[in-house]
């Protein structure tokens, strides 16, 4: 042991290697981002972002708008994505390659704070932390907002966080949290959150000019789209809160009964549990830093408010607050649980920024009970996240397993008790007994640490600072891996080109649909209508159902960015072609384009050849222009 001690102090202290691992990080995290670029599916949000972007960025609506665009989110959001577009041509390549941009700019962030708290070996492992992660890199490389806010939020902790930091560089730190709410509505705690930890660290002179700083952005986001900007804020904050956003809300009534192709999420205690500790596993690293951290937490009598504490109790109540208000939007609804896994791609990272702050001054020698809670806490999380596992089961393994099993009594027992179907019992139970069993091996790992110390006594008060510093370091080897970061991929499309794809479905539409063509779309790849700019769409339906009623007041619906059963009908009569996503077809729709008034032409080629269901097919009205 004293000898691989004395190696790895010698690997330590080489001067160079921290530059070079930085370095060879941010290469295995670009490729992997370029990879990721071309071989994920698209979906609802990101070709949403983009095309209305692009839609307001050539004026073809206005934010806001009457009877033109769902303007659902801030407003930056969407103009960045569309003036990206506009600028650099159109396409669901440039839509990526430009979060690709941004994420290099998000690591360079998180290389400049660790650097800063924690030295350049921290500054590597925070690197690398994100280069090992491919849920990581996927949520910044899809054009989505988690990127663009990702890129603001780590800059404005690496301008505003510090024991002595420039006035100017604050005021832009707190400029660029005012940012943030004109671009995600959600990321609104952050300026007042980081307006208070600098009245604290940097005194009332600096905090008040961060203060107006911060408001000054923000006033004139607002502003520039005044009053109608209110219209987002009216929906989400409270009546009782604010009475004056009355006004600003859509008239009561207006929405007759919501319907929804995509189903909602049905908010069960399984699928709460499910996606609160497939949060955790997908982003590991980052999350359990801060876990660490408050389990080794000094007590009040223990410590005194030193710059770096402060900072990391700021950090701690900033992701504390962050994600319980996303966990409050997904898990705490039934709209969509699963989007917790991407939410958490906003802000995640501060987790392990909170470790690098904090690591020199918590707790190394442990009482018995903080003992009892770490080892206690590691367990329930390995059994908690390896029973999230079980999708990610080969169901060949498991069919073949399951009819060794069906002449066991104990199994047969299971199947009555539970009356789970046998592949989703046989995957639940087999991962839940592989996770007691790595709890097990873990444990017997720790006792034999004890052979490296002299007194036992010494190494009982440090076996639970040895377990979480273990749980880290497997959790940054396993992170590439299906057990941890690479797990639960419900984007991934078998390797294939998904940009080529979706360039040759645009090339074949291109072909067959003449420009100035008024469309109706019935699809969740909004991307697809970056390769058709000369088609006219019917704006409401870029949400898809998210948007759609039955009944209510057809005009007021149409006012504000939505759409009805009226409507649908109206345009399916006017409209010169009709495109329908394969796998969201609808029996009143199809009743209604397979009639002698519309022809059927050929299919697009898939969009993305790893799903049947996104073949577009395509209709024209007779009597259409040519």
């Amino acid at each position: 042991m004293q000898k691989v001690s004395v190696l790895a102090k010698k690997i330590i202290s080489l001067p160079w290697l921290p530059a070079v691992l930085t370095i060879a990080g941010f290469i295995v995290y670009i490729l992997q981002a370029i990879e990721i670029a071309h071989t994920k599916t698209s979906f609802l949000d990101e070709g949403m972002y983009a095309y209305k972007g692009w839609l307001f960025a050539t004026r073809k609506y206005v934010p806001f708008q009457d009877y033109g665009v769902w303007t659902n989110h801030g407003i930056l959001s969407f103009l960045i994505p569309g003036y990206v577009q506009k600028w650099f041509g159109l396409g669901l390549d440039t839509a990526r390659y430009f979060m690709i941009f941004l994420a290099i700019l998000t690591l360079l962030g998180l290389w400049v704070f660790a650097r800063r708290w924690g030295g350049k070996w921290w500054a590597a492992a925070a690197v690398w932390v994100m280069a090992l992660n491919p849920a990581e890199i996927k949520v910044h490389t899809l054009a989505l907002s988690e990127g663009l806010i990702a890129v603001m939020l780590v800059w404005a902790l690496v301008l505003a966080v510090g024991i002595r930091r420039p006035l100017w560089q604050v005021m832009l730190g707190t400029g660029l949290a005012g940012l943030m709410i004109s671009t995600r509505e959600n990321m609104v705690f952050v300026l007042p959150l980081l307006c208070l930890y600098i009245f604290w660290q940097h005194g009332w002179k600096t905090g008040f000019w961060a203060f107006a700083s911060g408001l000054l952005v923000v006033a004139i986001g607002m502003l520039w789209y005044w009053p109608e900007v209110l219209s987002i804020w009216a929906v989400r904050v409270p009546t009782r809160i604010a009475p004056f956003l009355r006004e600003f809300r859509p008239p009561s009534g207006i929405y007759g009964q919501e319907e929804r192709i995509v189903k909602l999420e049905a908010r069960t205690d399984y699928r709460v549990f499910l996606y609160f500790w497939l949060t955790l596993r997908l982003h590991f690293v980052t999350l359990m830093s801060a876990v660490a951290v408050w389990l080794l937490w000094p007590l009040p009598k223990r410590f005194r408010f030193t710059g770096r504490m402060r900072a990391a109790i700021f950090l701690s109540i900033l992701l504390i607050v962050l994600m319980y208000f996303h966990m409050q939007a997904s898990i705490g609804d039934e709209v969509c649980i699963s989007c917790i896994l991407l939410y958490v791609g906003y802000f995640d990272f501060i987790g392990f920024l909170l470790l690098v702050v904090a690591h020199r001054f918590l707790v190394r020698d442990l009482s018995v009970f903080r003992r009892i809670l770490v080892l206690a806490v590691i367990a329930i999380i390995i059994v908690s996240v390896g029973s999230t596992t079980h999708e990610d089961l080969s169901a060949d393994f498991a069919k073949a397993m399951i009819e060794r099993l069906d002449r066991v009594y104990l199994w047969n027992a299971l199947l009555n008790f539970t009356g789970l179907p046998h592949l989703r019992l046989f995957r639940a139970t087999f991962v839940l007994l592989v996770s007691v069993l790595v709890v097990v091996l873990f444990a017997l790992g720790l006792l034999w640490t004890r052979r490296f110390y002299a007194d036992r006594r010494v190494w009982s008060r440090k076996v639970g600072l040895i377990g979480l510093n273990a749980l880290l370091i497997l959790g940054l080897i396993l992170s590439p891996t299906k057990a941890l970061g690479k797990g639960n991929d419900f984007f991934d499309c078998d390797g294939s080109d998904v940009l080529a794809s979706y360039e040759e479905t645009g090339k074949y539409l291109r072909s067959i649909i003449p420009p100035g063509s008024q469309v109706y779309w019935d699809g969740r790849i909004d991307a697809i209508f970056l390769y058709l700019p000369d088609v006219k769409v019917y704006p409401a339906q870029l949400n898809h159902t998210h948007s759609f009623f039955i009944g209510g007041n057809t005009d007021e619906l149409l006012r504000i960015g939505l759409w009805n059963d009226v409507l649908a009908k109206q345009w399916l009569a006017e409209t010169d072609y009709v495109l329908i996503e394969a796998g969201l077809k609808q029996d009143w729709v199809m009743e209604i384009v397979e009639s002698d008034e519309y022809i059927k032409l050929k299919a697009a080629p898939k969009a993305e050849r790893c799903r049947w269901q996104s073949s577009i097919l395509v209709y024209k009205r007779v009597g259409a222009s040519e």
